[in-house]
């Protein structure tokens, strides 16, 4: 079947905000251009200027984009799990996986910076961030973390922030089991990680998992 016309024009928006977020990443926020961004998508210069006012409304909408997909995939990996320990080592094994040149951290390190000169980023993200607050304060409410779980889920989503960066600037932290800590802290009782477990390693069979708080 033919693509529509509106389907060709989602497809060629997509197309440059994934160029866009790419070079935001090998070149940074400020040396992207829309002559770099069509050559990259493989499109003529005047789409990009055809789906975009600007370079920064196309910088910014690739950046949230990006950053909305990296949230979606951590609310996903902590809310769907039905264990608390299971949520948080789901949770812990993503963050993990973010190093110093990982793609998704270099952007938002870039997203960051620029969020202090382009307000529309700013707000972009402040959504995003409650966005997985809220989604997160559900998660600790129905795991035992009551009126206090708006006030964790902050906490909860602080701490992590913090430990991705501690990780990439000193990796030796990398090995540290932190799981149960943070499920201390976030309130919830009942459920944790064994004690020596760090992010990313297998539960031990048969136990899940399971350690006195």
């Amino acid at each position: 079947m033919t693509p529509t016309s509106v389907e060709r024009g989602n497809e060629t928006r997509a197309r440059l905000l994934q160029a866009a977020a790419e070079l935001i990443v090998e070149e940074g926020w400020g040396a992207v251009t829309t002559r770099k961004v069509a050559d990259r998508a493989g499109v003529r210069q005047g789409l990009v200027h055809y789906h975009f006012p600007t370079v920064t409304d196309l910088l910014i909408d690739a950046a949230l984009d990006s950053a909305r997909r990296e949230v979606e995939g951590a609310m996903t990996a902590l809310t769907e799990a039905t264990d608390p320990a299971l949520g948080m080592e789901q949770m812990l094994t993503m963050m993990a996986s973010y190093s110093a040149g990982d793609p998704a951290t270099v952007l938002y390190s870039e997203m960051l910076l620029a969020s202090a000169r382009h307000e529309r980023l700013r707000v972009g993200l402040s959504q995003l961030m409650r966005t997985w607050r809220t989604a997160a304060a559900d998660w600790l409410r129905r795991n035992g973390a009551g009126e206090d779980a708006d006030t964790a889920a902050v906490l909860l989503g602080a701490a992590l922030d913090g430990l991705v960066m501690y990780r990439i600037v000193d990796p030796t932290v990398a090995d540290l089991p932190v799981a149960g800590p943070l499920l201390r802290l976030a309130g919830i009782g009942g459920r944790s990680p064994e004690a020596g477990l760090s992010p990313g390693r297998d539960l031990p069979p048969e136990s899940g998992g399971d350690a006195p708080m």
